[in-house]
């Protein structure tokens, strides 16, 4: 045994290929099972959620454990969410050889789970006050990532930050300005719900198997009040994914297809917000967006 039980520890690639196998396990890359196995990459994303004692955290896809495990030693609760059997009989023994009784694993697939629900079963009906709002601290399966960031930030789970490592090329969308290649609906949801940043790269060698891709991680504080505010939710994200539906089309001529109005009153209201009509949608800032809605809400409501 090595020296303080490095040799066992989940991070460890040999540790974690010797006990998978031993139950019959293997990471299934369909599912996006690449597991963090070097130390130094999970302390830096530990060190990026600033976790304290009395946090709360939430780790989707948690695997055999890398970041639930480490976090349970730190906080005050943390709730796994894994949907393959194997992993979750995994992690619990992993969680009972290390005492951790603040570590609550829950099997299941993250997009038919009510996480406000689990996690007010948890830890309380004071969750969402002052103090007690939720961290998600993840390695996200990949082919999930864009789902689950509009399920978090559009669901009611009271949320602090999010600290996530995904795919490198949805970090940069994340994180693009307006009329970037790789600008896009998930740049102004992230933007219209936190405060994102683009904290690291990370290298497929620290993964066990290796991805064929290149990741990152990146932190979305949610800090209010949100940069803008929409008196109706549903008419700003009617516009914004008229805008990317195809992006290669006009502002004007994409906004035709919300069949809420005729081309020359819909190029009234862009004048109207400062906005030329044959601009295509992917320049439009999360402002201008903010601003069309607000008109388009006044015309609509009377």
């Amino acid at each position: 045994m090595g020296k303080n039980g490095d040799d066992k520890k989940i991070t460890s690639p040999s540790y974690l290929a010797k006990i998978l196998r031993e139950r019959g396990l293997a990471p299934r890359r369909s599912q996006g099972q690449h597991f963090l196995v070097d130390e130094n990459i999970l302390g830096r994303i530990l060190a990026a959620a600033s976790l304290e004692e009395s946090d709360y955290v939430l780790d989707i896809g948690a695997g055999p454990g890398a970041l639930s495990l480490a976090m349970a030693e730190k906080v005050a609760g943390v709730i796994a969410v894994e949907q393959d059997k194997g992993l979750v009989e995994l992690l619990k023994e992993q969680a009972d050889i290390r005492g951790l009784n603040r570590l609550h694993i829950v099997e299941g697939d993250v997009r038919r789970l009510d996480l406000e629900e689990i996690c007010r079963e948890r830890w309380g009906r004071a969750l969402g006050q002052e103090g007690h709002n939720v961290k998600v601290v993840a390695n996200l399966p990949y082919y999930l990532t864009t789902p689950l960031l509009f399920q978090l930030l559009q669901g009611s789970l009271p949320l602090k930050l999010l600290v996530l490592m995904v795919q490198l090329e949805v970090a940069r969308r994340i994180n693009a300005a307006a009329g970037q290649k790789d600008y896009g609906l998930l740049t102004v949801l992230c933007r219209y719900y936190t405060e994102p940043r683009f904290l690291f790269k990370v290298s497929p060698g620290v993964f066990y198997p290796r991805p064929a891709v290149e990741s990152a991680v990146v932190r979305l504080d949610v800090v209010p009040p949100r940069p803008v505010e929409t008196r109706q939710e549903i008419l700003f994200w009617k516009i914004v994914r008229a805008a990317f539906q195809k992006r290669r089309k006009t502002i004007l001529n994409a906004l035709e297809g919300i069949e809420m109005m005729g081309k020359a009153d819909w190029t009234k209201l862009l004048k109207k917000a400062g906005i030329q009509p044959n601009r295509r949608g992917e320049t439009l800032s999360l402002m201008e967006f903010a601003k069309l809605s607000e008109i388009l809400y006044n015309v609509s409501v009377p």
